[in-house]
């Protein structure tokens, strides 16, 4: 499968998400890999983009000025058939939020905050991070990026089938 990358590269900065197996020291494979989850790229991509949206929207109206959703992403290889579908929501904010209360927030006021792991870290140069984990809803991380608050998300691994769910240059035209 070949990688379509949709997504302008900017200020110098590459997101990617690595998967694998692991082996023990007597040279037994503990792990096959991720596990394929048998949605298509279809219900994917509603996934991701309804957490995207409902953790912009936890964001403090008082810094709020508005979500603009991408319409595209990239798709890249996790297993042998299989895909992580990745994509961003950008939150123009008239200042920086704490990503720290909007921890708070997220675990206090979201439905779906018992189905994450939450992380709050720093990125290579020192901004702070927030990462939301979940086996069953993919990866999100949120992100100070010149001006908005980045909410960039990795889905689960999935089965990727081209027939089903398109081939790579029809994804790209979408």
């Amino acid at each position: 499968m070949r990688t379509w990358w949709s997504w302008p590269v900017t200020a110098g900065v590459v997101v990617m998400a690595l998967g694998g197996c692991g082996v023990g020291q007597d040279g037994d494979e503990r792990d096959a890999g991720p596990v394929l989850s048998q949605q298509t790229l279809a219900e994917v991509k509603i996934v991701v983009k309804e957490i995207e949206v409902e953790i912009a929207g936890h964001v403090p109206d008082s810094v709020r000025l508005g979500i603009r959703e991408k319409t595209e992403g990239a798709l890249t290889g996790c297993a042998p058939g299989g895909a992580v579908w990745g994509s961003s929501t950008a939150v123009d904010v008239s200042e920086q939020p704490d990503l720290r209360a909007l921890e708070v927030r997220l675990r206090d006021d979201w439905s779906r905050a018992p189905d994450f792991e939450f992380e709050l870290t720093r990125g290579s140069t020192g901004e702070p991070r927030l990462i939301l984990r979940s086996t069953e809803l993919g990866n999100y991380w949120v992100q100070r990026r010149e001006g908005v608050l980045q909410v960039a998300s990795f889905s689960t691994c999935f089965d990727y089938d081209e027939q089903r769910d398109g081939y790579d240059w029809e994804i790209a035209a979408e």
